[in-house]
């Protein structure tokens, strides 16, 4: 488990999870109003969440998943909703771990 989800400062956990929660949302949103976006997600997700300024920290998602996970499950489902099986096996590729 990553250092995030044991935190000693819970301060500063729930400001980084609400922050990637912040970024999901934003992404999620995005998603929904914007075409070329969601075309360039979907052929390179990893520059086109860092042009976007989306940042979705690993650490911090799994602190959001672990401390709020029923906001968690609701912003899932509404990116499932907005973004094809091939994207969604694409993040979880080595190549967008990056942050």
């Amino acid at each position: 488990m990553s250092d995030l989800a044991y935190e000693s400062n819970p301060v500063e956990q729930a400001e980084k999870v609400e922050a990637v929660a912040a970024a999901m949302d934003a992404l999620i949103g995005r998603l929904g109003y914007d075409e070329s976006f969601r075309a360039a997600l979907a052929n390179n997700p990893k520059e086109t969440l860092k042009a976007s300024g989306i940042v979705l920290h690993k650490e911090a998602l799994e602190a959001y998943m672990r401390t709020q996970p029923e906001r968690f499950d609701k912003a899932s489902e509404a990116l499932f909703s907005r973004v094809d099986s091939d994207f969604l096996m694409s993040l979880s590729a080595p190549s967008c771990d990056i942050w």
